[in-house]
């Protein structure tokens, strides 16, 4: 009996590790950076879901040597190269943000899908005009948080239960090197508008502090109206990204990603709460969170980020007609409200 389990444990173990070394995708693409971020967290989702790259552009030719050697690739500075081989289907982005409209533009005009971190431009005005060159929607912008298994749970928790006000916290460090309008702001920006539709600005103050930036906004939407509050006064050290949504019938708290909590909502007899007559007892309910403990891919952060499920959506896409949720033109109120907090500053 024993030898038997144990030859079923290993007949299991094998079969999950010829799937996992199988991929459903066998198109040839292209990445243009190779940069921190994408060094650090979209190369190994590439790998990991068995995604050929055929070219790594960069601007730096002393590189071009290490990348081949690394990656087992053609390692280039010239773009053109790229968008002139018909056999290359995608091309993921991730520059520099100054350097993403331009490259956009070109990617558009060779008519190849294409992957873009964010941001994709600087202003509502690039983004009107990428829109527009994007006529077949080919292009998928990289805001990871939409495919995020924690938001996408979230979002399908608020459909059942209307919103009634919701709290967004985004601290970071100092960020010297960018605009955090379009570098950082735009994922709290983005995904309070996923969550409940568009917005209207009702009030902004600014805070200004050697060298940092707070921004605090309230926030109407057509169901649910919003606090928000934007810095770069905190530490990078110890960021923060915190949602918390109050619904009728209880509170959803998101905490940095990794952890969606249910917080239900006393019952009223003849309007009087249930908790005034102790015949509540306080619960917190886990929908998800992440296990530090056992390493698997559910577990890991660039999963539950929403990094792997959005180059997933990418290569499905291009391969296999799949939806994109985050298309050029999506965002639009984004970058609308995020030029309001601007103008009225």
């Amino acid at each position: 009996m024993i030898n038997l389990i144990d030859r079923s444990i290993q007949r299991w173990r094998s079969q999950r590790n010829r799937k996992m070394l199988q991929s459903p995708y066998s198109a040839q693409y292209a990445f243009v950076g190779i940069g921190s971020h994408a060094l650090q967290n979209l190369y190994p989702v590439l790998q990991y879901l068995g995604i050929r790259l055929k070219y790594i552009c960069c601007k730096s030719p002393d590189k071009l040597v290490m990348i081949e050697r690394r990656f087992g690739v053609t390692a280039t500075t010239s773009l053109d190269t790229i968008l002139n081989d018909s056999e290359v289907e995608g091309v993921f982005l991730c520059t520099s943000p100054q350097s993403h409209y331009d490259i956009c533009t070109r990617v558009i005009e060779a008519g190849k899908y294409l992957f873009v971190e964010k941001p994709p431009c600087q202003t509502l005005d690039q983004l009107e005009l990428l829109t527009a060159a994007d006529k077949k929607q080919i292009v998928m912008v990289g805001m990871q948080k939409r495919y995020s298994p924690l938001i996408r749970a979230l979002k399908k928790q608020l459909v059942k239960k209307e919103p009634i006000n919701y709290t967004m916290s985004y601290h970071t460090g100092a960020y010297p090197e960018g605009n955090p309008f379009t570098d950082l702001f735009i994922h709290p920006v983005d995904l309070v508008q996923y969550l409940f539709g568009n917005a209207e600005l009702k009030s902004v103050q600014q805070i200004d502090r050697n060298g940092t930036t707070t921004i605090q906004g309230l926030l109407s939407h057509e169901t649910a109206k919003g606090y928000i509050e934007l810095s770069t006064a905190y530490s990078w050290t110890n960021p923060k990204e915190t949602l918390y949504v109050n619904t009728q019938a209880g509170e959803y708290r998101l905490e940095q990603m990794e952890r969606l909590c249910h917080y239900p909502h006393p019952k009223r007899i003849a309007g009087i709460p249930l908790e005034k007559l102790s015949l509540f007892t306080n619960t917190e309910q886990t929908l998800i969170e992440r296990n530090n403990f056992n390493p698997l891919v559910g577990n890991n952060q660039l999963y539950t980020q929403g990094f792997l499920s959005e180059i997933k959506a990418f290569a499905d896409m291009v391969e296999f007609s799949g939806e994109n949720i985050s298309p050029l033109s999506s965002m639009a109120t984004t970058y609308k409200l995020l030029s309001s907090l601007k103008q009225q500053l």
